[in-house]
């Protein structure tokens, strides 16, 4: 069994290095391994935690008139116990008939309404798309020459099909090229078949890529796979 790989998932990648025997550490090198590594540590907790906390607060303003209304005081956590308890009664509805009728009703009125038409409807696609089974939506990924020939942007594959052109028929493929750090927004791309690149890259991989901005999985043997070798001739 490989150690090196073992050694790698018990440190959770951090840049933590076995200790060579015989070899002492200083004191000044000790504190600063340690620091260094508490920083790595902390920065995704420390992140986690403000989005955390900024999102329950905003929730729980929301809910601040009704909580002063019933108990005659600003109680904490209560539009966030609202909200839990919301999604929850949306889930119940969306899973007998007459939720849903219920909720298509609420749909028709959305879509009468100019602004919030585009956007309710945008974002319950984006929702259906990622709900639905994940192969069929990302097939693969490949790497797309933009915004330039001599550029390449990393996109998901999510379709295909044929283009009738007066040269005759021609495979193309639909392509979202997610932005960096929030792989949710992008561009909708369409490129002929032999344009795009494959690379070896799973849909996990490239999303930890993309939201890392390319410190995770960005080598060259994932992004510029060796083409296969050439049969010799006989």
């Amino acid at each position: 069994m490989d150690e090196a790989p073992k050694f790698l998932s018990e440190t959770m990648g951090l840049p933590i290095r076995r200790s060579e025997p015989g070899k002492k550490t200083t004191l000044l090198g000790f504190l600063r391994t340690r620091f260094v590594t508490g920083l790595l540590v902390s920065f995704p907790l420390v992140v986690t935690l403000f989005f955390g906390r900024f999102l329950f607060d905003l929730i729980d303003r929301w809910a601040d008139p009704i909580s002063q209304q019933l108990f005659n005081r600003v109680v904490p956590g209560f539009g966030a116990a609202i909200f839990v308890l919301g999604i929850f009664l949306l889930g119940v509805l969306a899973h007998n008939v007459l939720g849903r009728r219920v909720l298509h009703w609420g749909e028709k009125i959305f879509a009468r309404i100019p602004v919030l038409r585009a956007v309710y409807t945008g974002t319950r696609e984006v929702t259906r798309a990622f709900a639905s089974n994940r192969p069929r939506s990302f097939r693969r990924v490949v790497l797309i020459p933009f915004p330039s020939g001599d550029v390449w942007g990393v996109g998901f594959v999510t379709g295909e099909f044929d283009e009738h052109t007066p040269g005759g028929v021609r495979r193309v493929v639909t392509v979202f090229m997610p932005t960096t750090p929030n792989p949710t927004t992008g561009f909708f791309l369409v490129y002929p078949a032999a344009s795009v690149k494959e690379t070896n890259l799973s849909v996990e991989d490239a999303l930890r890529m993309v939201i890392s901005g390319g410190l995770v999985n960005a080598t060259q043997e994932r992004l510029f796979p060796a083409p296969p070798p050439r049969d010799a001739a006989p």
